[in-house]
């Protein structure tokens, strides 16, 4: 036992959990339980008699002056210091001093007892640290959140229930009025920045107090989903819904409630709020946007099929007004040539039925209607074309080479369409010789297999050839290299023929042949359908002087 404790203190003060120890005016330690021990790791013999500040290197939050000076004025000090322990860590203590007196009542000593706070303080930093953060984050968030004190409501619940209400959901459809009357006990108790640009005119303090007035009546009823959610323990409710800040705008939302089950139990919820009207306005422009380019598209496509129409129907019916002048000549003449007028009359009319037959067809494509498919001789099909248009290449003293392969596959394909597609090629290279001035005119018309999948024609003319720079465009409607061209024949072809599962392709002989060459490709049906050639019908190669006159 020391000077300064007697045997019964030091008994007790060994008793304690806590650390307790007694220095002497100097400062000089003169009692040290285990507790002390415990927690600065400093037996007993080696703290007795040293002076404890420089023993711990004590760092108070205030200088020991004031706090020796309230000691010696109060008789006591209350305060956290920092102490190094004998390992050297670093401790926070929270400590009482006492002030020990003789019978005189003179100072003696002082008595600290104390306990270790460090472990509590770090958690206390961190707490603070972490509310820093979600206050900031709270803060700075470009969304609105909300914390909702609705506390009030659980009575109102209860009193429901008890009522004999068991389906909330449907009493509050039916029960707008109680919906408004909860909202009106629910109260905004904190909110962020971005809630206040949002819903508020700038002043915070304004937008606290009940809900009710952001809500207008045909959203009141996402209000009591998130009632009846968080009383079914469901963790939240997202829900795009209108509000009204206190300007009376309304807001186009998607509003987010949580209902964490810690929040619950205080009554209150955290509600987020992410301000859509922009985006929707803009998906509503962009809506209509589309609406109009619908319409525009149907126009377009309803004066390409007008184009199509027109352009398809012009070659017969120039047939037509060229045999009917035949057939009025063959009638005016002094003698009419009966039989003549009869031929002239009969071109008309096949004339006509291939408009009809043309139009219709064009008319099931752009109808999206199936195709009256068959299968199909090619060497048959090029000299059915090239009967209506041969007065084509008469017209034009133009050449014709028929190169029609003995051994061909039969494809599937429309006769109508097939035939219109070869037409449009010979008419089209017919025309461009001409247009151009060439002087020979000649075309060749090829038949071919390719590999045994597919089976080709080749239209070949002695013109001048397309522009590299139009080529990749020839196809697109609308496009013409003619002064007096709609730019539908080729887009049309290409159409029939990829219908048809084939492909269609233009290019340009060499520089010593100068001309252009289009073919296009089908696929061929199994050897099982061969072309069948007819009794007496030659496939050599043949060149006729006569214009216009096509032999196979």
């Amino acid at each position: 036992m020391t000077q300064s404790v007697s045997h019964v203190e030091a008994e007790i003060f060994e008793r304690f959990h806590d650390p307790v120890f007694v220095r002497d005016m100097a400062g000089s330690i003169c009692f040290w339980n285990s507790a002390c021990a415990e927690l600065y790791g400093w037996t007993s013999r080696k703290a007795l008699g040293v002076n404890a500040r420089s023993l711990l290197k004590c760092e108070p939050a205030e200088s020991f002056e004031t706090a020796d000076a309230q000691l010696l004025a109060n008789g006591h000090w209350e305060g956290d210091l920092y102490r190094t322990t004998g390992s050297g860590q670093r401790r926070l203590v929270s400590v009482r001093w006492s002030l020990r007196r003789d019978g005189a009542g003179h100072p003696t000593g002082i008595l600290e007892t104390g306990h270790d706070v460090s472990a509590a303080k770090e958690i206390e930093l961190h707490l603070k640290a972490s509310e820093y953060r979600y206050q900031n984050l709270f803060q700075a968030m470009a969304a609105s959140f909300w914390e909702l004190d609705f506390s009030a409501i659980g009575p109102k619940i209860r009193a429901l229930t008890e009522s004999g209400v068991t389906d909330l959901e449907s009493y509050f459809l039916k029960h707008p009025e109680v919906v408004r009357d909860f909202m009106q006990n629910t109260r905004v108790v904190d909110l962020n920045d971005h809630s206040v640009r949002l819903f508020g005119r700038g002043n915070r303090e304004e937008m606290l107090g009940t809900i009710d007035r952001y809500w207008p009546d045909a959203s009141i009823q996402v209000y009591a989903r998130c009632v009846v959610k968080s009383l079914a323990g469901l963790p939240n409710n997202i829900e795009v819904t209108r509000l009204i800040n206190l300007d009376g705008k309304e807001l186009e939302c998607l509003f987010t409630a949580c209902f964490s089950k810690e929040n619950i139990v205080r009554g209150v919820i955290l509600i987020g709020i992410i301000d859509l009207t922009e985006q929707v306005a803009a998906r509503h422009a962009m809506e209509v946007m589309q609406t109009e380019l619908a319409h525009v598209a149907r126009l377009s496509i309803l004066g390409e099929f007008t184009a199509s129409i027109a352009h398809e129907i012009n070659q017969p019916l120039s047939s037509i007004s060229t045999y009917a002048e035949a057939g009025l000549r063959w009638l005016l003449r002094p003698e009419p040539e009966l039989h003549e007028i009869e031929l002239a009359l009969r071109q008309i009319l096949d004339e006509a039925r291939r408009t009809s037959d043309v139009i219709a067809r064009i008319r099931g494509m752009a109808l999206r209607r199936p195709a009256e498919e068959s299968e199909l001789s090619i060497n048959q099909v090029i000299r059915d074309s090239l009967k209506f248009a041969h007065h084509e290449l008469d017209k034009h003293s133009v050449q014709l080479v028929l190169d029609l392969s003995p051994s061909l596959l039969r494809v599937r394909a429309d006769r109508v369409l097939l035939q219109q597609v070869i037409v449009n090629l010979v008419i089209n290279a017919a025309q461009a010789m001409a247009g151009a001035g060439v002087a020979t005119r000649n075309l060749i018309v090829r038949s071919k297999q390719v590999h045994s999948t597919m089976v080709g024609v080749e239209v070949v003319d002695s013109g001048p050839g397309v522009a590299q720079e139009h080529l990749d465009r020839l196809f697109e409607s609308f496009f013409t290299t003619k002064a007096t061209g709609m730019g539908m024949g080729l887009p049309i072809c290409r159409t029939i023929v990829e219908a048809a599962g084939g492909t269609i392709n233009l290019t340009n002989r060499n520089d010593s042949q100068p001309g252009a060459n289009i073919t296009f490709l089908l696929p061929a049906l199994s050897s099982a359908s061969k072309d069948r050639r007819l009794v007496g019908e030659p496939y050599a190669s043949v060149t006729k002087n006569t214009p216009g006159t096509a032999t196979g």
